[in-house]
Protein backbone atom coordinates (compact mmCIF):
# COMPACT_ATOMS: atom_id res chain seq x y z
CA UNK A 1 0.00 0.00 0.00
CA UNK A 2 2.65 2.74 0.93
CA UNK A 3 4.53 1.64 -2.58
CA UNK A 4 0.99 2.77 -4.12
CA UNK A 5 0.73 5.31 -2.23
CA UNK A 6 4.56 6.79 -3.29
CA UNK A 7 3.40 6.30 -6.62
CA UNK A 8 0.44 8.87 -6.52
CA UNK A 9 2.68 11.29 -4.89
CA UNK A 10 5.27 11.01 -7.27
CA UNK A 11 4.20 12.47 -10.44
CA UNK A 12 6.84 12.17 -13.32
CA UNK A 13 4.13 13.21 -15.93
CA UNK A 14 3.54 16.56 -14.48
CA UNK A 15 7.55 17.11 -14.95
CA UNK A 16 7.42 15.75 -18.30
CA UNK A 17 5.44 18.39 -19.51
CA UNK A 18 6.98 21.05 -18.08
CA UNK A 19 9.90 20.47 -19.47
CA UNK A 20 9.62 19.43 -22.91
CA UNK A 21 6.81 22.16 -23.39
CA UNK A 22 5.96 25.52 -23.39
CA UNK A 23 4.11 27.52 -20.79
CA UNK A 24 2.50 29.62 -23.77
CA UNK A 25 -0.88 28.56 -24.22
CA UNK A 26 -1.44 29.64 -27.88
CA UNK A 27 -5.29 28.75 -27.21
CA UNK A 28 -6.34 31.35 -24.54
CA UNK A 29 -3.58 33.77 -26.59
CA UNK A 30 -5.57 33.86 -29.95
CA UNK A 31 -9.29 33.73 -28.14
CA UNK A 32 -7.51 36.96 -26.35
CA UNK A 33 -5.92 38.72 -29.49
CA UNK A 34 -8.95 38.04 -31.50
CA UNK A 35 -11.31 39.77 -28.53
CA UNK A 36 -8.99 42.56 -28.53
CA UNK A 37 -9.10 43.14 -32.36
CA UNK A 38 -12.60 42.89 -32.08
CA UNK A 39 -13.14 45.61 -29.76
CA UNK A 40 -10.87 48.14 -31.20
CA UNK A 41 -11.90 47.79 -34.13
CA UNK A 42 -15.64 48.79 -33.39
CA UNK A 43 -14.95 51.35 -31.44
CA UNK A 44 -12.69 52.89 -33.91
CA UNK A 45 -15.29 53.03 -36.15
CA UNK A 46 -17.14 54.25 -33.35
CA UNK A 47 -14.72 57.02 -32.59
CA UNK A 48 -14.49 58.14 -36.86
CA UNK A 49 -17.96 58.70 -36.72
CA UNK A 50 -18.30 60.63 -33.71
CA UNK A 51 -14.91 62.59 -35.23
CA UNK A 52 -16.56 63.19 -38.58
CA UNK A 53 -19.58 64.76 -36.63
CA UNK A 54 -17.40 67.29 -34.88
CA UNK A 55 -15.75 68.53 -38.06
CA UNK A 56 -17.27 70.25 -40.96
CA UNK A 57 -16.05 72.97 -43.79
CA UNK A 58 -17.67 75.18 -42.52
CA UNK A 59 -15.44 77.12 -39.52
CA UNK A 60 -18.03 77.96 -37.61
CA UNK A 61 -19.74 74.95 -37.10
CA UNK A 62 -16.52 72.88 -36.76
CA UNK A 63 -15.00 72.22 -33.81
CA UNK A 64 -11.71 73.47 -33.18
CA UNK A 65 -8.54 71.55 -33.81
CA UNK A 66 -7.01 71.41 -30.12
CA UNK A 67 -10.04 69.94 -28.99
CA UNK A 68 -10.65 67.43 -31.72
CA UNK A 69 -6.98 66.27 -30.62
CA UNK A 70 -7.43 66.09 -27.66
CA UNK A 71 -10.48 64.12 -28.10
CA UNK A 72 -8.81 61.99 -30.25
CA UNK A 73 -6.28 61.09 -27.75
CA UNK A 74 -8.35 60.38 -24.90
CA UNK A 75 -10.66 57.98 -27.49
CA UNK A 76 -7.96 56.29 -28.17
CA UNK A 77 -6.28 55.72 -24.76
CA UNK A 78 -9.69 54.24 -23.55
CA UNK A 79 -9.63 52.27 -26.93
CA UNK A 80 -6.56 51.01 -26.21
CA UNK A 81 -6.92 49.93 -22.31
CA UNK A 82 -10.49 48.63 -22.51
CA UNK A 83 -9.50 46.28 -25.39
CA UNK A 84 -6.09 45.30 -24.23
CA UNK A 85 -7.54 44.45 -20.76
CA UNK A 86 -10.77 42.25 -22.10
CA UNK A 87 -7.92 40.43 -24.36
CA UNK A 88 -5.29 39.85 -21.37
CA UNK A 89 -8.39 38.95 -18.89
CA UNK A 90 -9.95 36.76 -21.05
CA UNK A 91 -6.17 34.99 -21.96
CA UNK A 92 -5.42 34.97 -18.05
CA UNK A 93 -9.10 34.03 -16.91
CA UNK A 94 -9.24 30.95 -19.92
CA UNK A 95 -5.16 29.82 -18.73
CA UNK A 96 -5.46 26.84 -17.63
CA UNK A 97 -2.41 26.92 -14.24
CA UNK A 98 0.35 24.18 -13.50
CA UNK A 99 0.41 22.83 -10.36
CA UNK A 100 4.16 22.91 -9.72
CA UNK A 101 4.08 26.85 -10.29
CA UNK A 102 3.69 29.17 -6.93
CA UNK A 103 1.38 31.94 -6.41
CA UNK A 104 4.28 34.40 -7.42
CA UNK A 105 4.87 32.37 -10.45
CA UNK A 106 1.47 31.85 -11.91
CA UNK A 107 0.86 35.91 -11.44
CA UNK A 108 4.18 35.98 -13.80
CA UNK A 109 2.92 33.36 -16.14
CA UNK A 110 -0.69 35.17 -16.64
CA UNK A 111 0.49 38.30 -17.10
CA UNK A 112 3.07 37.05 -19.70
CA UNK A 113 0.10 35.92 -21.65
CA UNK A 114 -1.56 38.96 -21.59
CA UNK A 115 1.47 40.57 -23.26
CA UNK A 116 1.27 38.30 -25.90
CA UNK A 117 -2.04 39.39 -26.36
CA UNK A 118 -1.26 42.57 -26.47
CA UNK A 119 1.35 42.05 -29.03
CA UNK A 120 -0.65 40.23 -31.04
CA UNK A 121 -3.95 42.13 -31.29
CA UNK A 122 -1.67 45.01 -32.29
CA UNK A 123 -0.29 42.75 -35.29
CA UNK A 124 -4.10 42.08 -36.07
CA UNK A 125 -5.45 45.68 -35.59
CA UNK A 126 -2.28 46.50 -38.14
CA UNK A 127 -3.50 44.28 -40.33
CA UNK A 128 -7.05 45.35 -40.47
CA UNK A 129 -6.36 48.87 -40.72
CA UNK A 130 -4.01 48.62 -43.53
CA UNK A 131 -6.45 46.40 -45.54
CA UNK A 132 -9.18 47.18 -48.32
CA UNK A 133 -11.67 47.39 -45.48
CA UNK A 134 -10.69 50.73 -44.24
CA UNK A 135 -10.41 52.26 -47.36
CA UNK A 136 -13.77 53.92 -46.99
CA UNK A 137 -12.98 55.17 -43.21
CA UNK A 138 -9.26 56.10 -43.84
CA UNK A 139 -11.07 58.22 -46.98
CA UNK A 140 -13.58 59.93 -44.48
CA UNK A 141 -10.74 60.56 -42.00
CA UNK A 142 -8.73 62.15 -44.36
CA UNK A 143 -12.22 64.43 -45.17
CA UNK A 144 -12.93 65.03 -42.01
CA UNK A 145 -9.53 66.60 -41.22
CA UNK A 146 -9.02 68.73 -44.63
CA UNK A 147 -12.33 70.06 -43.46
CA UNK A 148 -11.61 71.03 -40.02
CA UNK A 149 -9.47 73.55 -41.67
CA UNK A 150 -12.50 75.36 -43.69
CA UNK A 151 -13.00 75.94 -47.38
CA UNK A 152 -10.53 78.91 -47.80
CA UNK A 153 -7.92 75.96 -46.44
CA UNK A 154 -9.01 73.79 -48.96
CA UNK A 155 -8.71 76.42 -51.80
CA UNK A 156 -5.47 77.78 -50.49
CA UNK A 157 -3.57 74.11 -51.08
CA UNK A 158 -4.95 73.65 -54.60
CA UNK A 159 -3.87 77.09 -56.07
CA UNK A 160 -0.73 77.45 -57.76
CA UNK A 161 1.05 80.55 -56.33
CA UNK A 162 3.91 80.84 -58.90
CA UNK A 163 1.38 80.56 -61.78
CA UNK A 164 -0.72 83.21 -60.39
CA UNK A 165 1.60 85.31 -60.29
CA UNK A 166 3.27 84.83 -64.13
CA UNK A 167 -0.56 85.01 -64.62
CA UNK A 168 -0.49 88.99 -63.01
CA UNK A 169 2.79 90.29 -64.21
CA UNK A 170 2.92 88.25 -68.40
CA UNK A 171 -0.49 89.25 -68.78
CA UNK A 172 -1.09 91.34 -72.38
CA UNK A 173 -3.17 94.09 -72.89
CA UNK A 174 -2.59 94.07 -76.70
CA UNK A 175 -3.46 90.96 -79.33
CA UNK A 176 -0.09 89.52 -78.48
CA UNK A 177 -0.09 87.02 -75.45
CA UNK A 178 2.67 86.22 -73.83
CA UNK A 179 4.40 82.91 -75.16
CA UNK A 180 5.23 79.55 -73.58
CA UNK A 181 8.93 80.22 -73.26
CA UNK A 182 8.52 83.78 -71.66
CA UNK A 183 6.54 82.23 -68.84
CA UNK A 184 9.01 79.98 -68.55
CA UNK A 185 11.80 82.61 -68.60
CA UNK A 186 10.32 84.20 -66.06
CA UNK A 187 9.25 81.25 -63.60
CA UNK A 188 13.09 80.45 -63.91
CA UNK A 189 13.81 83.97 -63.02
CA UNK A 190 11.94 83.83 -60.10
CA UNK A 191 12.52 80.39 -58.73
CA UNK A 192 16.05 81.59 -58.92
CA UNK A 193 14.75 84.21 -56.50
CA UNK A 194 13.33 82.51 -54.04
CA UNK A 195 16.24 80.21 -54.03
CA UNK A 196 19.15 82.39 -53.17
CA UNK A 197 16.37 84.91 -51.09
CA UNK A 198 16.82 87.83 -53.39
CA UNK A 199 16.18 88.69 -56.86
CA UNK A 200 19.12 89.76 -58.49
CA UNK A 201 18.47 94.11 -60.21
CA UNK A 202 19.67 92.98 -63.10
CA UNK A 203 16.85 89.73 -63.13
CA UNK A 204 14.09 92.31 -61.75
CA UNK A 205 15.27 95.25 -64.48
CA UNK A 206 15.01 92.53 -67.21
CA UNK A 207 11.60 91.33 -65.93
CA UNK A 208 10.16 94.75 -65.70
CA UNK A 209 11.50 95.98 -68.98
CA UNK A 210 9.38 92.86 -71.12
CA UNK A 211 6.15 93.62 -68.47
CA UNK A 212 6.74 97.55 -69.24
CA UNK A 213 7.02 96.78 -73.11
CA UNK A 214 4.26 94.01 -73.30
CA UNK A 215 1.80 95.87 -70.79
CA UNK A 216 2.49 100.06 -72.01
CA UNK A 217 3.16 101.07 -68.54
CA UNK A 218 6.25 102.78 -67.62
CA UNK A 219 9.31 101.12 -66.07
CA UNK A 220 9.05 102.28 -62.19
CA UNK A 221 5.87 100.98 -62.53
CA UNK A 222 6.74 97.80 -64.10
CA UNK A 223 9.08 97.17 -61.65
CA UNK A 224 6.88 98.08 -58.96
CA UNK A 225 4.41 95.29 -59.84
CA UNK A 226 7.53 92.34 -60.04
CA UNK A 227 8.28 93.52 -56.25
CA UNK A 228 4.99 92.95 -55.75
CA UNK A 229 4.84 89.90 -57.27
CA UNK A 230 8.08 88.82 -56.08
CA UNK A 231 6.69 89.21 -52.33
CA UNK A 232 3.59 87.45 -52.78
CA UNK A 233 5.85 84.51 -53.73
CA UNK A 234 8.05 84.97 -50.71
CA UNK A 235 5.00 84.77 -48.33
CA UNK A 236 3.63 81.99 -50.13
CA UNK A 237 6.85 80.38 -49.72
CA UNK A 238 6.67 81.32 -45.65
CA UNK A 239 3.80 79.82 -45.56
CA UNK A 240 4.49 76.69 -46.91
CA UNK A 241 7.90 76.37 -44.46
CA UNK A 242 5.30 77.18 -41.42
CA UNK A 243 3.08 74.78 -42.55
CA UNK A 244 5.58 71.61 -43.22
CA UNK A 245 7.00 72.56 -39.80
CA UNK A 246 3.43 72.53 -38.12
CA UNK A 247 3.10 69.11 -39.83
CA UNK A 248 6.87 67.73 -38.41
CA UNK A 249 5.63 69.19 -34.94
CA UNK A 250 2.46 67.18 -35.24
CA UNK A 251 4.13 64.03 -36.52
CA UNK A 252 6.66 63.81 -33.47
CA UNK A 253 3.84 64.65 -30.86
CA UNK A 254 1.35 61.59 -32.79
CA UNK A 255 4.61 59.32 -32.77
CA UNK A 256 5.36 60.05 -28.78
CA UNK A 257 1.65 59.79 -28.32
CA UNK A 258 1.44 56.52 -29.89
CA UNK A 259 4.00 54.82 -28.09
CA UNK A 260 2.44 56.06 -25.02
CA UNK A 261 -0.60 54.92 -25.66
CA UNK A 262 0.40 51.36 -26.52
CA UNK A 263 2.66 51.00 -23.47
CA UNK A 264 -0.95 51.83 -21.30
CA UNK A 265 -2.10 49.16 -23.14
CA UNK A 266 0.53 46.26 -22.79
CA UNK A 267 0.53 47.78 -18.90
CA UNK A 268 -3.37 47.24 -18.98
CA UNK A 269 -2.96 43.82 -20.81
CA UNK A 270 -0.17 42.55 -17.33
CA UNK A 271 -2.82 43.65 -15.04
CA UNK A 272 -5.55 42.05 -16.91
CA UNK A 273 -4.28 38.80 -16.91
CA UNK A 274 -3.47 38.74 -14.13
CA UNK A 275 -6.72 39.97 -12.21
CA UNK A 276 -8.21 36.61 -14.85
CA UNK A 277 -5.60 34.51 -13.49
CA UNK A 278 -6.85 35.28 -9.89
CA UNK A 279 -10.42 35.53 -10.83
CA UNK A 280 -9.41 31.65 -12.05
CA UNK A 281 -7.71 30.39 -9.26
CA UNK A 282 -10.40 31.86 -6.69
CA UNK A 283 -13.06 30.54 -9.57
CA UNK A 284 -14.70 33.92 -9.14
CA UNK A 285 -18.54 33.72 -10.83
CA UNK A 286 -18.90 36.94 -12.64
CA UNK A 287 -22.73 36.39 -13.52
CA UNK A 288 -23.42 38.66 -10.60
CA UNK A 289 -22.30 41.39 -12.94
CA UNK A 290 -24.94 40.70 -15.33
CA UNK A 291 -27.63 40.17 -12.41
CA UNK A 292 -27.21 36.65 -12.46
CA UNK A 293 -27.66 34.89 -8.79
Amino acid sequence: MSMGTSDVIVTPRTSRANSGGSYLEWSAISGGAVLSAAITTVMAAFGSAIGLSLVSADTARSSGLVGVAIATGLWAIWITVSACGAGGYLAGRMRRPIGDASDHERHVRDGAHGLVVWAAGALLVTMIATSSLFGAAKTAVMGAAAASGGAAALISQQSDPLGSVLDSVMRSTGSTTPSAAERDEASRIFLTGLTTGKLEPADRDYLASRVAARMSIPQPEAQKRIDEAYAKLEQAKATAKQAAERARKAAVITAFMTAAVLLLGAAAAWLAAQLGGKHRDEEIDLGSLFGRR
